[in-house]
C-alpha cells in the first residue's frame, strides 16, 4: 500500500512537470515568432506603422526601433519600445509558470502528508489494544515470575538472603514500569489544562536535572548547561517541566548503558527562543524520524512508546513547535522553539 501511494504521489509529479514543461515549450514558441515577426517589421521602411486588428495594438516603427503607441492623457499620442513590453510580458509568463508549478506541487506534498497521517492515525487505532496488553502482560508475566522465585528462596532466609532483595528490586522496578505505562496512557489520552505563567528557562532546567541527577550520575552521564539565565517565558512549568525531563531521559537513554555528555542550551531563531537537548548516542535511524511523534512507536526494548509523543502534545498546546535532528551513531538533538520574546 505504501508503495502504491509512493507511485501514485511520483506519477503525479512526474505528470506536473510535462505540463509545465509543455507549457515552457508553448510559451518558448510563442515569443520566438513574436521576436522573428517584429524583427521583420522592423527590417522594412522605417517610420512606418503597423495595426493589429485582433489585439487591437497599434506600432511604430521608427529610426528608435520599434515601439507600441498608445493615446495619452494630455490628447496626443505616447510609446513604449517593444523589447520593454516583451521582456515584462515574458517575465510575467515565466513567474507565472513558476508560481503554478510550486502551488500545485505544494498541493500534491500536502495531500500525500495527509494520507500518510491518516494510514499512521489507523495503523495507531488498530495496534493501541494490542500493543496496551503486550505492556501489561510483559509487567505482569514477570512481576509473577519473580514472586514465585521470591516465595522459593523465602523457604530459606538466610541462605537465599541477597538473591531476596535482588528479586524484590526486580519486582519493584517491573511494577514501576508497569504503573509508569499505565500513567503515561492516561496522561496521553487526557486534556491538558494549560496554567500560563512566567518561567525562568535556566531554573526550569535546573529543576528538571535535579530530579534526575542521582539516575545520570549512577550512568555515568555528565549534564551541563548553557542556557540564558535572564529569559521568562509564559508556559505551564509542571507540563513543561515534564517535557524536559523526558528529552533529558531519552538523551542519557540513547548512550545504552555507557557513559556520555547531554547538553541543553538556548539559541535563538530570529525573534523566538530555542532550547536544544543534544546528545552523542546511538542516534536514530532516518526513517524511524519520521514516526518518532507517533504514539506507541518506540525504538527502545522496553517502553509504550509514549514519552516523545506526549512531549510533542504539550508543546503544541502551548502553540510551540518541536524540532529533532539525528544521525544514526552520530547523536540527537531536540529543539523546542517557543514564542516571540
Amino acid at each position: 500500500m505504501i508503495m502504491q501511494k509512493t507511485k501514485t504521489k511520483k506519477f503525479k509529479v512526474f505528470l506536473l512537470s510535462v505540463i509545465t514543461g509543455l507549457t515552457v515549450l508553448t510559451t518558448g514558441f510563442f515569443a520566438y515568432t513574436a521576436v522573428r515577426m517584429f524583427d521583420a517589421l522592423h527590417s522594412k521602411t522605417s517610420d512606418s506603422i503597423y495595426y493589429l486588428k485582433q489585439s487591437g495594438m497599434v506600432f511604430v516603427n521608427g529610426n528608435n526601433g520599434l515601439k507600441l503607441a498608445y493615446p495619452s492623457l494630455s490628447g496626443g499620442f505616447g510609446d513604449v519600445p517593444f523589447d520593454f513590453i516583451f521582456a515584462a510580458a515574458l517575465l510575467l509568463t515565466a513567474g507565472l509558470i513558476i508560481f503554478t508549478y510550486i502551488y500545485f506541487y505544494r498541493l500534491i506534498e500536502a495531500q500525500a502528508n495527509a494520507e500518510s497521517s491518516l494510514r499512521s492515525l489507523e495503523k495507531n487505532i488498530l495496534e493501541i489494544p494490542s500493543t496496551i496488553m503486550h505492556e501489561i502482560k510483559g509487567g505482569i508475566n514477570s512481576v509473577l515470575i519473580n514472586s514465585r522465585v521470591l516465595t522459593e528462596k523465602i523457604k530459606d532466609l538466610e541462605l537465599n538472603k541477597d538473591g531476596i532483595v535482588k528479586t524484590g528490586s526486580l519486582i519493584e522496578s517491573e511494577t514501576a514500569r508497569l504503573a509508569q505505562t499505565m500513567d503515561g496512557m492516561l496522561k496521553f489520552t487526557k486534556d491538558f489544562d494549560i496554567n500560563l505563567e512566567e518561567v525562568n528557562l535556566s531554573g526550569l532546567i535546573g529543576e528538571a536535572y535535579g530530579m534526575l541527577k542521582g539516575g545520570l550520575l549512577s550512568k555515568g552521564i555528565n549534564f551541563s548547561d548553557s542556557v540564558d539565565k535572564n529569559i521568562c517565558i509564559k508556559m505551564d512549568k509542571d507540563l513543561m517541566l515534564q517535557v524536559f525531563k523526558n528529552l533529558i531521559l531519552n538523551a542519557a537513554e540513547s548512550y545504552d548503558g555507557r557513559k556520555g555528555d547531554i547538553l541543553i542550551y538556548s539559541s535563538y531563531i530570529l525573534n523566538k527562543v530555542s532550547l536544544s537537548v543534544e546528545d552523542h548516542g546511538a542516534g536514530i535511524e532516518k526513517e524511524a524520524l519520521k514516526k518518532i511523534f507517533e504514539p506507541f512507536f518506540t525504538t527502545k526494548k522496553k517502553g509504550a512508546g509514549l514519552g516523545l509523543a506526549l512531549t510533542k502534545r504539550i508543546v503544541d498546546a502551548h502553540g510551540f513547535n518541536i524540532n529533532i535532528e539525528s544521525h544514526k551513531g552520530l547523536g540527537t538533538k531536540i529543539s523546542v522553539v517557543m514564542k516571540d520574546l
